[in-house]
């Protein structure tokens, strides 16, 4: 009986092992992502789309449905996949791989780092080719082609603009076009204390990444040091903790709350949120930034190759202001999440005298028109808020203008549900941004949290200035979620829930369950009343 014991532990532990080892991943049907070749496209579409994220894939698909000649220009570069979604579906992918596994149970039974990382990444490959395929499938079924390669606007004779496409090194096509929609996102932000870093390796693999580079990271860090306070900053550094990780943050502002202000999170939710980070075992270092790094080889100890900890970083922090040295930082990697800028580089404004805001942001109309007719823009490459959902809505949003398509009916039905006008069409991001009702905000912690709307601050004060009540429903005496209602005795133009829980990021059924708690106490506190926050 002994012996059958053993030899049953031993046969678990040889299946978990044999499960950790990374799979061969499965191509992809060639068909399915085979572009036609230049030479059978046409030389003349009615719409050319500059940019493969989901906002250029919405307005492909947007501009076939009503039956105009497409097509999908793709910047991805090769041996990548194409159309994986908006750059945040890596950290929701990474997320939910780090959810399956159970690290420190992993190393105890003597599972290498190498091996538990090469899990990690198949999970997270497995999401990004199901998206891909997905959005491939639909370019496919809807008949749009798509071509791999750099499209830059061109003067044109015949039409009002084309797009050059340098597709191979050396080759180039020419498309015409009397539409054209831009989409091709934003990049991040990198530290100039870090510049070297970011591309130098270090004991083998590169140590300092942005919140784009982060998904070519090859190793299971230990130490991980994340600079900045943002949303993309809260998810990462949520998700290495949860990966076995000594996680520091690096916070210029002097709180959380401070940090995601420009956001509209609740202030009570924040320091909730930073609780939660500090209860994951998460060090929060605020009014704090980097002032210079060195890289350490360390000892390359064959266990400390297996760990990935032949080089780390050493990071000189000083308080924000005075320049003051706090403290000093060893990390096997540094993440730098500190603001997005947008991509309009090599698009060719200048041929077409296309408008830059003193920010960076392509200028756009009500309608999403650039300065120049006929071409478009939508997404992160105009501007705040810089959201897949509210990206994807401005697609459709251009479509429509630049075809005549808009649909008025669907807008009336979105003004009775949300109690705006109909002029809430308008989707350029003074229009978003003037309205936090237009644009729900999640972040992918664990739990998620997720919001939209209103908090009772904003809502006293200019120009609102409603008389509000709110009710609350707390995350630790609740098993459903903590809600945070704000609401006001009369009209409103807000319709908004801010709310905390499993499940909770998806705001639509979520927000149904989860408001109900919070919801009676405003109703018995103020009647009749319209809800212009949960949070």
């Amino acid at each position: 009986s002994r012996k059958r014991g053993m030899v049953l532990a031993l046969g678990a532990i040889l299946s978990c092992s044999m499960l950790l080892l990374p799979r061969v991943p499965r191509a992809a049907p060639p068909t399915s992502r085979r572009a036609p070749p230049p030479s059978m496209l046409k030389a003349k579409y009615d719409l050319v789309v500059v940019g493969g994220g989901p906002v250029g894939v919405t307005a492909a698909l947007r501009g076939a449905e009503f039956g105009y000649s497409t097509i999908l220009i793709d910047a991805t570069p090769p041996r990548q996949f194409q159309f994986t979604g908006p750059t945040g579906l890596y950290s929701k992918a990474l997320r939910d791989s780090a959810l399956r596994l159970d690290v420190p149970v992993l190393r105890s039974m003597g599972i290498v780092d190498a091996a538990i990382w090469a899990q990690v990444n198949e999970f997270v490959q497995q999401i990004l080719r199901k998206s891909g395929d997905n959005n491939m499938k639909a370019l496919c079924l809807n008949n749009v082609p798509h071509l791999r390669g750099m499209g830059r606007l061109r003067p044109s004779v015949g039409a009002r603009c084309s797009v050059e496409v340098a597709y191979r090194r050396g080759e180039s096509i020419t498309l015409r076009s009397d539409n054209v929609l831009l989409a091709s996102g934003s990049r991040a932000v990198r530290l100039a204390a870090l510049e070297q870093w970011y591309t130098t390796p270090l004991g083998g693999h590169v140590r300092c990444c942005d919140s784009d580079s982060i998904k070519q990271i090859d190793f299971l860090p230990r130490k991980v040091v994340v600079v900045g306070g943002g949303i993309i900053a809260i998810e990462f550094a949520r998700i290495f903790a949860q990966l076995a990780a000594e996680v520091t943050m690096v916070v210029r502002a002097a709180d959380l709350p401070k940090s995601l202000a420009r956001v509209g999170i609740d202030n009570q939710i924040g320091y909730l949120l930073q609780a939660d980070l500090r209860a994951a075992g998460i060090t929060l270092l605020f009014e704090s930034e980097i002032a210079s790094a060195q890289g350490d080889c360390g000892k390359a100890t064959p266990s400390a190759r297996a760990r990935g900890a032949t080089g780390r970083l050493r990071l000189e922090v000083v308080q924000t202001g005075t320049a003051e040295v706090r403290e000093e930082l060893e990390a096997d990697l540094v993440l730098t999440a500190t603001g997005r800028k947008a991509v309009t580089d090599g698009l060719g404004l200048d041929a077409l005298g296309i408008e830059i805001r003193p920010n960076g942001d392509l200028a756009v109309s009500t309608s999403l028109m650039t300065s120049a007719k006929g071409v478009y823009a939508a997404g992160d490459v105009i501007g705040a808020p810089q959201l897949a959902s509210t990206g994807i809505e401005q697609a459709e949003s251009a479509i429509d203008a630049m075809l005549g398509r808009r649909d008025v009916g669907a807008a009336e039905d979105a003004s009775r549900l949300l109690d705006m006008p109909v002029a809430a069409a308008d989707c350029s991001p003074a229009a978003l941004l003037s309205n936090a009702a237009r644009y729900p905000i999640g972040i992918w912690t664990m739990p998620e949290l997720a919001f939209v709307g209103l908090t009772a601050a904003a809502a006293r004060a200019p120009p609102h200035n409603l008389d509000v009540v709110e009710g609350v429903g707390r995350y630790s005496e609740s098993i459903r979620g903590h809600v945070h209602t704000v609401g006001s005795e009369r009209e409103g133009e807000y319709l908004a829930p801010f709310m905390r829980g499993p499940g909770s990021a998806a705001a639509g059924a979520a927000g149904e369950q989860l408001t109900g708690p919070a919801l009676k106490l405003v109703v018995e506190r103020a009647a009749p009343h319209r809800i212009v926050g949960v949070h």
